[in-house]
C-alpha cells in the first residue's frame, strides 16, 4: 500500500487535531475543507470511526446508471493495473456502483463501507470526496488528513459533480479513489473526464428525447397564444397561459389527462372533465427523435359550451371531507352511479374511506332512509348470515345495502351472497333494496371478479391517502373534532406538516388512530410535533420491520425524556453517539422530535 506520509500530510494532521480540540479557523487548512469541517463538527459527524448510512433499497437501474456502465467499464480496463476505484453515487451521496480490480484496495473500501448502499454524504460521514463535492456543487480533491473521519485518512479522493445535459439539476458524483500518495491532480482530471462523458451519453438518450419536446413545446408556444402542455414519463411543461386559465386542481387533472395519451403514436383530440365543472379539449400531438418517441405536445381549450353546472354529483357529502381533485372525481362518480340506479363496487386498500364512501352517498340521496351495513370478513355460516341480512331487507322499506370486504368471502360464502342478489334483482321493488353497494381490496381476486362483476355496472376506485395527501388539511380538524368532543384541540402549521409529510400505509383508519391516540395525551390547545406518536415523528423510505419499529419509538422516547439532547438519549440507551446519530438519520426521526 502507498502511503504519502510527507511533511504536508503530517502537517494537515496537525492542522486536523488543533481544529478538533479547538474549532477555529487553522491557518494553511484549504477554505473548501475548513468548511467541511465546521459542518462536519454541527453534524455531530464521529472523527474517528466511519459510520455512514445504509439504504437497502438504492435503484440500480437509474437513468445515471445505464448511462454510466459503458463508460465505466472501458475506464476500469484502462485503470486495470492502477490501485484506483471507480464510484458513482446519486445526488443524495449514496453509492450505487463502485469498481476496481485491486483487492487490496477494495479491503480497504469495505473497511470503511464505501460500497452500494452506503451514503457518503457530509451529514453521513464528513468531509470526503463525494459529500463535499455534493455539498460545494464543483469539483474537489480531498487527500489523506483532510478527510474529516480519521479512518479514511489513508486514501486520495477526487470526485466530480454529474449534471442532468438538459434539466441542469445535480444528478450525481463521478469518484476515483485510491491509496494516499497517488497524484490527485491527475485523478481529479480523469474524473473530469469521464463525468463529461457520462453527461453526454445521458443527453444522447433520454436528454435527446426531452431536448426535442422542449424544442416542439417551445415552437408551439411561439405558434399561438393558447394553453400548451409538453408530457411524457419524466417531464411537464405547461407555459403562462395555461397557469392563467386554469386553476392548480384544473392543471393537476389537465396534467393527469395529458399522462394518459401522452405515449399514443398518432395524434389524438380528448375532452377532459376539470374539477371546477369546464370541460377541455386537448388536442395531442406526439413529438419523435429519430424513431424514438419523445412525449407529446398538447394545445388546450374550453370545449365550446361545455360549462358545467353544478348538479347532484357535486353536491358535498356527508360526512365526508376532502378537496383533491382526485377525492372530489371520487365522490362524483361513486353518486353517479347511485344516481343512474346502478348498483356499486367500491375498490381501493383497506383505511382509504370506501364505507364511508358509501354511506355518504347513501345518506346523501336518501337521509331518512334504512342503511343496512355489513362486515363480510370472518363470515362463518354463509347460509345463516346469507338469510339474516335476507330477512333484514325484507322487513325494511327499500334499503340501501352496504357489504364491506366482499372479497374475503370464500367459495361458499360467494355461492350465498351471488343467490341472494339474484333474488333481489328479480323481486318487486318493495321486497328489494333501493341500492347495492360493495367494497373490495385494492387487488381483488379473479375468483371475486368472476362471482360479483355481473351483478355491478359502475366500479369506483378510491385513491389512498397518499395520493391526495392535501386531503389531510380538511381531515385532521374533522377527525380530531370527533376525538377532542368538545374540547379546543387544533394542530400546529408543523404538526400538520409533519402529517403531510408521512406515506400513511394504513390511511384514513391509521390518521384517525393517530389522532385518538394524540387527543388523549393532549386534552386541549396546540398539537406540536411532540405530541405526536412515535411512528409519524419519523420519516422512512421503507416498511420498519417490528423490532426497528421498537428500537425508533425507544429513540424517540429517550430524545424527548432529554429534551432532544442526542449524548444523553445514547447513554440511557447504551448506544456510542455515532450510533444513535446514525439511527436517528435512518429512522428519519424528524428535529424536535
Amino acid at each position: 500500500m502507498a502511503t504519502r506520509g510527507d511533511g504536508a500530510d503530517k502537517r494537515v494532521s496537525a492542522l486536523r487535531e488543533n481544529f478538533l480540540s479547538r474549532p477555529l479557523p487553522q491557518p494553511g487548512v484549504r477554505e473548501i475543507i475548513s468548511a467541511s469541517w465546521r459542518r462536519a463538527l454541527e453534524n455531530h459527524i464521529d472523527a474517528d470511526e466511519p459510520d455512514p448510512v445504509f439504504v437497502a433499497d438504492h435503484d440500480e437501474e437509474s437513468l445515471l446508471v445505464r448511462s454510466a456502465r459503458p463508460i465505466l467499464d472501458n475506464l476500469c480496463e484502462e485503470l486495470a493495473a492502477h490501485p484506483v476505484a471507480v464510484l458513482l453515487t446519486d445526488a443524495d451521496g449514496l453509492v450505487v456502483s463502485r469498481r476496481s480490480v485491486d483487492g487490496a484496495l477494495n479491503s480497504g473500501l469495505d473497511r470503511i463501507s464505501l460500497a452500494p448502499g452506503y451514503s457518503y454524504a457530509e451529514d453521513s460521514i464528513g468531509t470526503n470526496g463525494i459529500g463535499t463535492t455534493l455539498e460545494c456543487q464543483q469539483p474537489v480533491l480531498v487527500s489523506g488528513f483532510e478527510h474529516f473521519n480519521s479512518r479514511l485518512a489513508e486514501f486520495e479522493c477526487a470526485g466530480v459533480p454529474i449534471y442532468h445535459p438538459v434539466r441542469g439539476n445535480l444528478f450525481g458524483v463521478l469518484d476515483l479513489t485510491s491509496w494516499t500518495g497517488t497524484p490527485g491532480p491527475l485523478l481529479l482530471t480523469l474524473a473530469r473526464r469521464t463525468a463529461r462523458q457520462i453527461e453526454e451519453a445521458m443527453l444522447s438518450g433520454t436528454g435527446a428525447r426531452e431536448l426535442a419536446l422542449f424544442r416542439e413545446y417551445l415552437t408551439s408556444c411561439r405558434r399561438g397564444s393558447g394553453a400548451i402542455l409538453a408530457v411524457n414519463e419524466d417531464v411537464v411543461m405547461v407555459n403562462n397561459h395555461a397557469r392563467e386559465l386554469y386553476d392548480v386542481t384544473d392543471r393537476a387533472a389537465l396534467i393527469s389527462h395529458a399522462a394518459d395519451v401522452a405515449g399514443a403514436a398518432k395524434p389524438v383530440t380528448v375532452l377532459a372533465d376539470l374539477p371546477s365543472g369546464v370541460v377541455a379539449r386537448l388536442e395531442y400531438r406526439p413529438v419523435y427523435t429519430g424513431s424514438v418517441l419523445a412525449g407529446g405536445v398538447f394545445r388546450v381549450k374550453n370545449h365550446a359550451g361545455a360549462q358545467r353546472t353544478a348538479g347532484p354529483a357535486e353536491a358535498h357529502l356527508p360526512g365526508l371531507a376532502g378537496v383533491s381533485p382526485a377525492w372530489r372525481q371520487t365522490c362524483a362518480a361513486a353518486q353517479a352511479g347511485f344516481t343512474a340506479g346502478s348498483w356499486l363496487v367500491l375498490t381501493g386498500e383497506r383505511g382509504s374511506g370506501k364505507t364511508a364512501l358509501a354511506q355518504a352517498v347513501a345518506r346523501h340521496h336518501s337521509p331518512s332512509g334504512h342503511l343496512i351495513v355489513r362486515d363480510c370478513e370472518g363470515v362463518e355460516d354463509y347460509e345463516a348470515w346469507a338469510a339474516e341480512l335476507a330477512d333484514e331487507v325484507a322487513t325494511a322499506t327499500a334499503p340501501a345495502v352496504i357489504l364491506r370486504h366482499a372479497d374475503t368471502l370464500g367459495t361458499e360464502g360467494m355461492r350465498c351472497l351471488t343467490d341472494l342478489f339474484t333474488a333481489w334483482q328479480s323481486a318487486p321493488p318493495i321486497e328489494a333494496p333501493a341500492w347495492v353497494a360493495v367494497t373490495l381490496g385494492d387487488t381483488p381476486g379473479d375468483s371475486a371478479a368472476g362471482w360479483l362483476m355481473p351483478f355491478f355496472a359502475h366500479t369506483v376506485e378510491v385513491p389512498p391517502l397518499r395520493h391526495r395527501i392535501e386531503d389531510l388539511r380538511p381531515l385532521v380538524p374533522q377527525l380530531l373534532a370527533r376525538h377532542a368532543r368538545g374540547r379546543d384541540l387544533a394542530p400546529s402549521d408543523a404538526c400538520l406538516r409533519q402529517l403531510m409529510r408521512l406515506p400513511w400505509p394504513g390511511n384514513i383508519r391509521q390518521l384517525d388512530r393517530v389522532l385518538a391516540e394524540t387527543s388523549r395525551h393532549r386534552h386541549t390547545g396546540t398539537i406540536e410535533v411532540t405530541d405526536l406518536p412515535a411512528e409519524c415523528r419519523t420519516i422512512t423510505r421503507r416498511q420498519l420491520t417490528q423490532l426497528e419499529s421498537l428500537e425508533r419509538d425507544a429513540i424517540v422516547r429517550s430524545l424527548s425524556t432529554h429534551h432532544g439532547n442526542k449524548e444523553r438519549a445514547a447513554a440511557e440507551l447504551g448506544m456510542s453517539r455515532a450510533t444513535i446519530y446514525r439511527k436517528i438519520r435512518a429512522f428519519g426521526i424528524v428535529p424536535g422530535a
